[in-house]
């Protein structure tokens, strides 16, 4: 029952995630495509689905931040720094939360949830820092 519970979770994350991907974005359109290939049917490529759209997502949040970079004062460059290294601690240390041995309870399809909600995450992050950009300017 439990696994039954655990795979409509999974499987309504993966829809919610892919739905809530704006349709003006092409990172988000290639990952809804991807999940919704013959690929993205299996845990395997769903998770190659989500490992792209993060490597596209860190592509994009670097670009972002280094043209934010450029276009704030030096004081604002160092908030703007120690804000990004906090963020990126948190990024790491929820990661190894994440890979806990709680895990192994949830089945192959947590790990897709897991890697969805991280996409997110970057994504969020990413938006964030061109709010920003377009203020700075």
């Amino acid at each position: 029952m439990l696994r039954i519970r655990l795979l409509a979770l999974a499987t309504f994350l993966v829809c919610s995630m892919a739905n809530a991907q704006e349709s003006k974005d092409p990172i988000g359109q290639r990952l809804d495509a991807c999940l919704n290939s013959p690929a993205g049917a299996s845990t395997v490529g769903q998770t190659e689905c989500a490992d792209k759209a993060y490597a596209a997502w860190d592509a994009e949040l670097n670009k972002t931040y280094q043209k934010l970079m450029k276009n704030l004062d030096p004081a604002s460059r160092d908030l703007l720094r120690a804000s990004q290294r906090q963020w990126l601690a948190f990024q790491t240390s929820e990661k190894k939360f994440q890979a806990g041995s709680w895990r192994q309870k949830g089945g192959s399809l947590i790990g897709v949830s897991v890697n969805l909600d991280n996409v997110g995450a970057l994504r969020s992050r990413v938006m964030s820092l061109r709010t920003y950009a377009a203020v700075a300017k």
